[in-house]
């Protein structure tokens, strides 16, 4: 599964807004989808590249390849027809030719006067002189090179506009809680000599959401200036990702069947390693699927389409079993605790629905903007519950406070203070 997971990442990672995709001449079909992209209002640059790889030095032949550009308002209407009756529908329709030997690139521009639109680009060769070409030939490939830059110059589509600036803000209030919370545990050794596990894994949770969102937003930077970004970056912002949400995740987990009420050593711990297994192998599933079909046509985010259902099933799954964790514990307990699991189902709940939620909100927003929704909402939802979590283990007046086993003298101390 990790293997499978890697393979994934890597071939998401390699698209970019510098689209560079390769084909075996001889097994092409009569339509291929190249990319698509946003573009603000304004004029938009891009430029097309065709190369044949591969072929005979002598061969000084050029061959017509038809590139097709769609409007967003058109597309559906387009992939509903054949393949070679949707360039009726095409905005733009060009046949290149293409020399054998030195390739030919193409460069246009895109302009919107009222607002933004997604564009969609493709290439045919439904008249097969293309593949004609190479009949036999199982080494010749046609690579397709394609470079677009929005308007100011910007390597950003459309979705990703201010996204930059959005995941900074949040990078830099993890940042403020990791320190505040590393404050607040080395005050609780120095004073009482004490050492908080539940706030100690909270802290190792926010260190590693901070990696992924430093890592993103230094990906993003680059990206914005080469349209590529750093492959290395983006591989470890992932794998920090994973490792924070399984981190969250299990510290909701254990809290809702009774860690820190009913017991808080790890003893038995082996209750807890399948489900701790489980739900890793969950989390890893959930980044994995994100990555199949990824810069589809169909899809405007990560999680389009059924991918994003499958991930919202395995939350809803995580959801049930925090649900049972925290009714099992509220049947054992006093007035007191039970106030504590009720405040606890609705942080924790909050973060496991949101994911599904935002994927409905999805089905009803514009798709230029589905991108955003996703991926701002599930960042802020689970800084947010990381957030809640850091009062609910620091503030000397929560529930936590009281009733924790690890808490236990907690009264005695403020008398104290």
């Amino acid at each position: 599964m990790i293997k499978y997971l890697f393979v994934l990442i890597l071939l998401y990672l390699t698209q970019a807004k510098r689209i560079k995709q390769s084909y075996v001449i001889k097994q092409l079909k009569d339509w291929h989808y190249i990319s698509k992209f946003g573009a603000e209002t304004g004029e938009v640059f891009y430029s097309l590249t065709f190369r044949i790889i591969n072929a005979e030095e002598n061969d000084e032949r050029t061959i017509p390849i038809s590139y097709e550009l769609y409007l967003d308002e058109e597309w559906q209407n387009a992939i509903e027809k054949s393949e070679c009756d949707r360039n009726g529908v095409a905005r733009r329709k060009e046949t290149i030719w293409v020399s054998v030997q030195n390739g030919f690139e193409f460069k246009g521009s895109l302009t919107a006067k009222v607002r933004a639109h997604l564009w969609y680009f493709a290439f045919s060769d439904c008249e097969k002189q293309l593949r004609n070409s190479f009949p036999v030939e199982n080494k010749v490939k046609l690579e397709v090179e394609l470079h677009i830059t929005n308007v100011g110059g910007t390597e950003f589509t459309l979705e990703q506009f201010g996204i930059l600036q959005i995941i900074g803000v949040i990078a830099l209030i993890d940042v403020i809680m990791l320190i505040y919370n590393g404050i607040q545990i080395l005050e609780k050794q120095r004073k009482y000599e004490e050492f908080s596990l539940p706030l100690f894994l909270l802290v190792i949770t926010l260190l590693l959401e901070t990696f992924s969102y430093c890592f993103l937003t230094i990906h993003l930077w680059i990206y914005s200036e080469n349209g590529a970004g750093s492959l290395l970056l983006q591989v470890l912002s992932v794998i920090f990702q994973v490792a924070s949400q399984f981190s969250l995740t299990m510290i909701l987990v254990m809290l809702s069947w009774g860690w820190q009420i009913n017991f808080s050593k790890f003893d038995n711990f082996e209750l807890f390693l399948p489900i701790s297994i489980l739900i890793g192998f969950f989390q890893i599933t959930i980044v994995g699927v994100s990555f199949i079909d990824y810069d589809s046509y169909f899809k405007d985010h990560s999680y389009e389409g059924w991918v994003g259902w499958l991930a919202a099933l395995i939350y809803i799954g995580e959801l049930i079993y925090f649900t049972n964790g925290l009714v099992d514990t509220y049947n054992k307990q006093n007035t007191k605790i039970q106030q504590f699991i009720l405040l606890l189902g609705l942080y924790g709940g909050v973060y496991f629905i949101s994911f599904p939620v935002l994927q409905t909100v999805n089905l009803f927003t514009a798709r230029y903007v589905r991108y955003k929704v996703m991926e701002i909402g599930t960042m802020l939802f689970r800084t947010s519950a990381i957030l809640l979590l850091t009062r609910l283990f620091t503030s000397k007046k929560s529930i936590f406070a009281q009733i924790s086993i690890e808490n236990k003298s907690f009264l005695d101390r403020n008398k104290d203070e």
